[in-house]
């Protein structure tokens, strides 16, 4: 099979027939799980868009194969790994997990012939390529396309797309990707050329041929040349056979031949809902488009028509069929709309599917599946016989619109095409950073990296929240995120860049101090119990820092624990003894004990506070505060830092909820919430400390946390500041509003500093809803609901089947695109081992 393409060069194509194609790649957004004001802003600029295009455009969109060793290069970027030696190891073990997988992603594009540029042009250009296509012919060299028709074209082109809205971006087409959606075409489930990632080695001369790319066998219903016998039944055999040097290509081509005859969103985005099945599919789009102000003229006429059929019945008793008068108004309603807008334009739509398969039954067994999953909703999908070659070839830009096609047509408006949501693909993650997940779309396994460092190197926030019922999967994927942070952020070139985690462990089972003993890098853990051999005095540990800094957390942490309001007068006599005591040259809480029992001697509250003082330095778990001869706690040398605080008891979140209730805690669970306050106010001095290194502090059971004025306002600093300082928080909880809570302006903006959201199982609707409002969707789509609450890794299946889907959760990305995903562990042997919490099993997520 010979292509009717002549020459390539940057974005245009100039074929044998005369015509110059123009291709654009274009900027996909998510869809599926996107808010509604995104899904309706999209459609606007979708019907926008298409009210600007003149002519035959095409639409594509193909499912490339991803290049595992592309992967894994991205994964190493800014990577020192002679530094990072495990994660060198890692990016092998990832290379062997994703060779296994058939990885998959989606590119969408625009191809348009461009209009002659007059009536000369024209017949000149159809007689260029006669005479190049009669050279060929005869074995001649033929004419080359000159550099200045080049320019010209390109010219045009460009004042076409600058002439069009930009609510949906795209960017000229590359030679290198031209080329490839002919290899793609013909290469479909084999071993394809790889996407071009833009590094392309440059090539002699001026643009491209696809010479190579024509020396294609393509066979109806496929051959066989090995086994002499008659073609089978030919309804048996609807698909084409594609052979080329690189092996059999088996492929089946459906067109959309029906329609529902009324239809509304979200059941009208048939083109988005192709990447939600479990194979890959392509598309193409072929549209015809004509002002409304011609189209208007054709729909008189069928006005004209259709009551001329009426009067065809007046003397029947019976009437008009029904049918007449639905036409009648439908006509009716197709005009007004068209007649509504003077921009309005009339779309003859043309689609054709294309799925694949190892053998020709399995490329058919997934055209009968597809055909299948749209039954339900009215579109139906047809395998024409004898036509599969023709569907085939309508695939591919510069190629002519088949007869076949014509058959097919659906006429529609802007609006109703828009509907259809084409180019509304899923990409999900980042560019490059460590193998976080899997996204599930579109078939194929997608590669989601997560850098953790991105968001202050593009002046946002780096923080992280995960939402989910226990066993959901939320505790695994916090520590794949710190497994990153500690794996992979030894930067070339700068000796003293590093990933730090400082992690509060409340485990009884210690699941934290055992996994960062697991990851790279060196690890310290700080037991806080009755055998503490830190100091974690604030006054001692802080003042280093700044005075104002020392004076403001030991008050919040006396407040908290002696149940002190700061604008009492106990409140003003505490604060004006630390002052004191930070004027000394050796402060303590021991000295600020001394301070307020020599000032007692002349003020009550000053009394009153050094007594309550005495008191809870006796208890035993004081120590790690009240006793001087500890040494003062150095959480700057180790990568992790893990606080095990099994030994404090808290309160629950039931005797949070009033201050009566405060009032009556148990002096242990007073001490243990105060001494929480302490350890996050470390954690946040270490992670901000040097902005050398990129560090999280991680709060998992954030309740503890946010559940007190000062803990809400600590996290909130933490988030505003972190960016300039390099650090984040990753937090996590049961309920979206223990991380933010949805009725205090503070929680509001903790809960706007966070971009990276994850939301796994949550069987109760009410969790489900918060959850999905913190992610940002609508919280009371039922189908979001239902998704939350049973369908991300259900618990009711088979146990081989439970364990594949462990892990599944909706992620909002830094870039707000919120997909479908499902964690990995890291492919680290020993990290594996460590990162579960599940007592049962060492294999589901917990």
């Amino acid at each position: 099979m010979r292509l009717p393409i002549r020459h390539i060069e940057q974005n245009l194509i100039f074929t044998t027939q005369g015509t110059v194609w123009a291709l654009w790649r274009v900027e996909a957004t998510n869809y599926s799980h996107a808010p509604s004001t995104a899904k309706k802003r999209r459609l606007k600029a979708l019907e926008s868009l298409f009210k600007a295009l003149t002519g035959e455009p095409m639409l594509l969109s193909l499912c490339p194969q991803v290049d595992p060793i592309a992967v894994v290069r991205a994964m190493v970027a800014d990577v020192d790994l002679k530094r990072s030696p495990r994660y060198e190891q890692l990016g092998h073990a990832v290379l062997d997990q994703l060779e296994e997988m058939e990885l998959t992603g989606r590119t969408d594009w625009l191809a348009l012939p461009l209009p002659t540029l007059s009536p000369m042009d024209l017949l000149r250009d159809l007689a260029g390529a006669a005479r190049a296509d009669v050279a060929l012919q005869l074995g001649l060299m033929p004419a080359p396309v000159t550099a200045r028709e080049v320019a010209a074209r390109a010219e045009q082109a460009t004042r076409l797309q600058a002439s069009w809205p930009t609510g949906v971006a795209m960017r000229p087409a590359t030679e290198a990707e031209i080329l490839w959606m002919y290899g793609h075409s013909a290469r479909r489930g084999l071993a394809e050329p790889f996407f071009p990632d833009g590094t392309e080695s440059p090539v002699r001369g001026r643009g491209r041929t696809v010479a190579a790319l024509g020396e294609l066998l393509v066979a109806e219903g496929g051959t066989d040349v090995e086994q002499r016998r008659a073609p089978g039944n030919p309804f048996r055999r609807r698909f084409v056979q594609v052979s080329s040097p690189w092996g059999d290509s088996y492929q089946a081509l459906l067109a959309l031949a029906e329609m529902p005859k009324a239809f509304a969103l979200p059941g009208a985005a048939y083109l988005q809902q192709l990447d939600d099945l479990a194979y890959p599919v392509d598309w193409c789009a072929r549209l015809v488009i004509t002002p409304g102000r011609k189209a208007e003229v054709k729909t008189r006429k069928r006005a004209r028509h259709l009551k001329a059929q009426a009067a065809e019945y007046e003397g029947d008793p019976a009437g008009p069929p029904a049918s007449i008068a639905e036409n009648e108004a439908d006509n009716d309603e197709f005009r007004d709309r068209l007649t509504a807008s003077a921009r309005e334009v009339e779309i003859r739509a043309m689609v054709t599917l294309a799925v694949w398969g190892d053998t020709p039954d399995d490329a058919q067994a997934r055209a009968s599946a597809l055909a299948s999953d749209f039954g339900s909703t009215e579109y139906t999908f047809s395998r024409p016989v004898g036509e599969q070659t023709a569907l085939w070839q309508a695939m591919l830009p510069g190629c002519r619109t088949p007869r076949v096609m014509t058959g097919y047509t659906q006429y529609l408006l802007s609006r109703d095409f828009a509907m259809a949501m084409p180019w509304c693909g899923s990409a999900l993650g980042d560019e490059r950073g460590g193998l976080f997940g899997l996204q599930l779309a579109s078939g194929g396994a997608r590669p989601v990296l997560f850098d953790p460092a991105r968001g202050p190197r593009e002046n946002a926030s780096a923080c992280m929240a995960m939402i989910g019922e226990l066993g959901a999967g939320k505790s695994v994927a916090m520590k794949a995120a710190v497994y990153n942070v500690l794996a992979r952020l030894h930067e070339p070139d700068r000796p003293r860049s590093r990933g730090r985690a400082v992690i509060v462990d409340r485990t009884k089972e210690e699941e934290w101090v055992r996994f960062a003993n697991a990851c790279p890098g060196t690890t310290q853990v700080i037991r806080i119990d009755q055998h503490a051999e830190v100091s974690l005095d604030p006054l001692r540990l802080f003042v280093s820092v700044s005075p104002k800094v020392a004076a403001r957390f030991t008050e919040s942490f006396l407040t908290l624990l002696l149940g002190v309001r700061p604008m009492d007068l106990e409140g003003v006599a505490l604060s004006e003894a630390v002052q004191a005591v930070l004027e000394q040259p050796a402060p303590s809480m021991r000295a600020l004990t001394d301070e307020l029992t020599a000032r007692g001697a002349d003020d009550s509250a000053s009394r009153s506070l050094a007594r309550k003082l005495k008191a809870v330095a006796r208890k035993d778990l004081s120590a790690v505060v009240f006793d001087e001869d500890l040494p003062i706690v150095d959480t700057h040398r180790a990568d992790s830092v893990v606080f095990a605080v099994n030994s404090l008891v808290l309160p629950k979140k039931s005797e949070l909820a009033s201050e009566h209730r405060i009032e009556r805690l148990e002096f242990e669970k007073l001490l243990g919430r105060a001494l929480m306050y302490l350890i996050a106010a470390v954690a946040r001095e270490t992670v901000m400390k040097s902005k050398d290194e990129f560090g999280v502090a991680v709060f998992d059971e954030c309740w503890w946390l946010t559940s007190s004025e000062e803990g809400l306002e600590l996290l909130l600093e933490l988030m505003r500041d972190g960016r300039k300082h390099r650090a984040a928080a990753y937090v996590g909880s049961h309920d979206a509003d223990d991380i933010g809570p949805a009725n205090s302006e503070k929680g509001q903006i903790i809960r706007g500093l966070i971009p990276h959201r994850l939301q796994f199982r949550q069987s109760t609707r009410q969790l489900a809803a918060r959850g999905l409002d913190f992610l940002g969707v609508d919280a009371t789509d039922p189908d979001m609901l239902d998704l939350v609450t049973s369908g991300l890794s259900p618990i009711n299946l088979p146990e081989d089947e439970r364990l594949a889907r462990a892990g599944e959760c909706l992620y909002r990305d830094l870039n707000g695109r919120i997909g479908l995903m499902k964690i990995l562990i890291p492919a680290d042997a020993a990290a594996a081992r460590a990162i579960h919490t599940t007592p049962t099993s060492s294999l589901a997520a917990a």
